[in-house]
């Protein structure tokens, strides 16, 4: 389904101007209370680090399965979830105040921003009680009061984060999922080195100096492995990898995650590379594994070409890619291990586990995702069996009862699967994640068995009310069972969040007005909506072969002055009304729909669906939780 084509976070493209020099304090001073923990000295083989700025609702899967991965071989691992804690660090009431203070203190703030500061003393009573709010159940079950928290932390993260370099004129914008800097574009990788060689300018560089480093230089680490998942973690994220090398010259920094690995193919024509020392894209097991291993053996080019899935540079300063390998059965995965997650400072009212049923998408067609004709796909689906043994060793471990299935599309069997264990030993386990609309879902009993089985909601891939434009796609979807899933899903007690996508190449006005209809019509069968505008993202079918799929003309994004080798999507004329009719249309039309309307209110804002699973009892009361079900 390529869920990552959803992903809205792109540069605003506002003038973005190279930082003057600064000098730079020194890594090795601390700022630290005394009341701090002194880091225990140890030998580590890997760290691994999360760095913000993205959604903090729940740890990250994939740091939570290469430690378990890793240790499993003998390699010792620890994990930091750098994101979650430099938020809770920076939404400190002390540390707003003095970024308040520099805000009113700067005649070239810019006045809405001064005005947001003046309102500050009465926000800043509520913020412990705010933090608290966001991961409260009984805040879930209010539209308005969920809404109200969520922005309370908004203004107060903003507020934060402008205050930091307020002398240059507040030029940071944050939010509780995105981190920008009108002074660099993090669509060039010249602009991003340019923040990783001015860490001061962070927003989080107090939280990297005097928290996070000192941590990491006492774990001795031989490799410092940085994830990268979001486009909103690049700016901070190179920041920290470069603050790395300072305190650490002799540790291996490597980078990784779906991110880094969207720009494999043109890497070398990028200053990513400059970054660190390595890249590791795709998965990272085998990578990290022989990355260990060839340190031991004192590394230099012999031991790195041997590494698998690597991109480093060798000792003539030659960029080299390495083979890829991968792990061909999920089977030889032990369970993630989510032993370093700070559960507490999640927003979020229940532990949430991230799970993952198989890697690479079944369905893997649709014209839109740029994962269809990617070379490194490979399909490989988890045992259902062993599933449900990693979801009782987490709820054993950790006393996780909540999932959330991260796949592009669970395959039916699996739900199915999945569904009918929890519900045949009555497991206290509830979970959501994509989904296709298969006709399966369609089937008597099918959606009764998932509500049985803990399914709260089902992330779906509706994309467009028309049936013309879904077989344009690719997508097999008809109409009519699309209905009929729709429907038995609401009778079963399982929420949709649908996920809809306007602006298509082929897209007419007559097609929009469709899909309006089609989701005024279901508004009792969809609690949430997602609208999105299609970009043209590289590498997918309809990138590869525009005329194909409707499009007249590719214009590369363009921001002025930069050079943009980090874009993912272009901007396109197709034989449709256009993305300007169809944004129109969006917001004049379909969002003002009587029917429509209350679905767009009730989305989470800012969290969107990390946190619309949590409004069941809103919705659908206390019924058909697993439990009862089985009573």
């Amino acid at each position: 389904m390529g869920a990552a084509c959803y992903d809205g976070s792109q540069f605003r493209r506002r003038q973005c101007t190279a930082p003057a020099e600064r000098e730079q304090p020194p890594l090795t001073e601390r700022s630290q209370s005394v009341s701090d923990p002194i880091p225990t000295v140890q030998d580590t083989d890997v760290v691994l680090i999360i760095p913000p700025m993205a959604k903090a609702c729940e740890p990250l899967l994939g740091v939570a399965t290469l430690k378990s991965f890793l240790e499993h071989k003998g390699v010792s691992c620890a994990c930091i979830d750098a994101n979650v804690e430099a938020q809770h660090w920076l939404l400190q009431a002390e540390r707003i105040d003095a970024a308040v203070e520099a805000i009113l203190a700067n005649p070239q703030a810019p006045a809405p921003l001064r005005k947001r500061a003046r309102s500050w003393p009465s926000l800043r009573p509520g913020l412990e009680s705010l933090k608290d709010a966001l991961r409260a159940k009984r805040t879930y079950t209010d539209e308005s009061r969920y809404r109200t928290t969520v922005t309370g932390l908004n203004r107060a993260m903003a507020l934060g984060a402008a205050g930091h370099d307020a002398q240059d004129g507040c030029p940071i914008t944050l939010t509780l999922s995105n981190y920008e800097d009108a002074r660099f574009c993090d669509m060039a990788s010249a602009s991003v080195l340019l923040a990783a060689q001015d860490p001061a300018r962070n927003a989080f560089y107090g939280y990297f100096k005097d928290v996070l480093l000192p941590r990491v230089v006492a774990l001795r680490p031989k490799v410092v492995g940085l994830s990268f998942i979001f486009r909103s973690q690049l700016l901070c994220g190179a920041v920290l990898a470069g603050m790395i090398k300072q305190a650490l010259p002799e540790t291996h920094v490597t980078l990784g995650g779906e991110l880094v690995s969207a720009w494999v193919e043109d890497m070398g024509q990028t200053r990513l590379p400059h970054l660190a020392d390595s890249i590791i894209p795709y998965e990272g097991e085998l990578g990290l594994l022989g990355l260990v291993e060839a340190l031991r053996q004192g590394g230099g080019d012999e031991a790195f070409e041997a590494v698998p899935n690597i991109i480093w540079e060798d000792a003539a300063g030659t960029l080299r890619k390495n083979a890829t390998q991968k792990l061909h059965d999920l089977g030889l995965l032990p369970p993630p291990d989510y032993s370093w997650a700070p559960w507490d400072l999640y927003f979020a009212p229940e532990r949430t586990a991230p799970m993952v049923t198989a890697r690479g998408c079944y369905w893997n067609r649709c014209t839109f995702c740029p994962e269809v004709i990617n070379p490194e796909t490979l399909l490989r689906l988890a045992r259902v069996d062993r599933l449900v043994q990693d979801m009782d060793t987490l709820h054993e471990r950790w006393g996780i009862t909540h999932f959330h299935f991260i796949d592009s599309a669970l395959p039916p069997r699996t739900l199915k699967g999945v569904a009918r264990y929890i519900a045949e030993h009555n497991k206290p386990y509830t979970w959501y994640g994509f989904s296709r609309l298969e006709r399966a879902l369609e089937k008597p009993g099918a959606a009764e068995l998932l509500a049985r089985g803990g399914c709260r909601m089902l992330k779906l891939g509706l994309e467009t009310g028309s049936q013309r434009l879904l077989d344009l796609m690719d997508k097999k979807q008809d109409l009519g069972s699309v209905s009929a899933i729709l429907n038995a899903l609401r009778d079963a007690g399982i929420m949709v969040h649908a996920f809809l996508m306007f602006g298509t190449p082929f897209e007419t006005h007559k097609d929009a007005e469709l899909t309006r209809q089609f989701v005024a019509q279901h508004h009792s069968a969809i609690q949430f909506i997602n609208c999105s505008l299609m970009n043209l993202a590289h590498g997918s079918p309809m990138a590869v072969e525009p005329e194909k799929h409707g499009i007249n003309k590719v214009t590369p994004f363009e921001v002025e002055g930069h050079k943009l080798d980090l874009a993912l999507y272009s901007n396109f004329e197709g034989e449709g009304w256009g993305r300007v009719e169809a944004r129109r249309f969006l917001h004049k039309r379909f969002l003002r729909d009587p029917l429509v309307r209350p679905l767009h209110l009730r989305t989470p804002t800012v969290f969107d669906s990390n946190h619309s699973a949590f409004f069941h009892p809103m919705v659908f009361g206390a019924r058909r939780t697993p439990r009862a079900a089985a009573q």
